[in-house]
């Protein structure tokens, strides 16, 4: 079955492939999704390594935890699949702190992070342990 859309559609939440959690703005698929930011450099402007990346890196946490109750209920219940007790990430309050552009607040007022755009910072980071390790070795 295919679903043609023309023009602009707004639904409460969507399911490819495997029904949809009933989560309003959420979107669920049990196979790959493929897609692509743009990052063409000719669209950037004031470009510059983001500075103190470690320092950065160091104040945050990467954790393990187990959702709530009621945040389990929220996404549909636990499927083992999208949605398990037991889980890792970051927290946003303390991403946030170091890098505010890739924390959002949703209209609910919950903060959600935009893991994707952490790796700029990894990255930075790597850089600068990178040449620590040389300064120590003396290259």
């Amino acid at each position: 079955n295919t679903l043609t859309v023309v023009g602009s559609t707004q639904m409460s939440s969507l399911g490819v492939g495997t029904p949809a959690s009933g989560t309003a703005g959420e979107i669920r698929a049990n196979n790959n999704i493929t897609a692509y930011y743009t990052s063409d450099a000719s669209f950037k402007e004031n470009v510059k390594p983001i500075q103190n990346a470690l320092e950065k890196v160091m104040m945050v946490d990467g954790v393990e935890f187990d959702w709530t109750d009621e945040f389990i209920e929220k996404s549909g219940g636990e499927d083992g699949y999208f949605t398990r007790k037991h889980d890792v990430g970051v927290i946003a309050q303390e991403i946030e702190k170091v890098l505010p552009e890739v924390v959002a607040e949703r209209d609910d007022g919950i903060k959600a992070v935009k893991y994707d755009r952490i790796v700029a910072l990894l990255i930075e980071a790597v850089k600068d342990l990178s040449k620590q390790v040389k300064d120590l070795k003396g290259k």
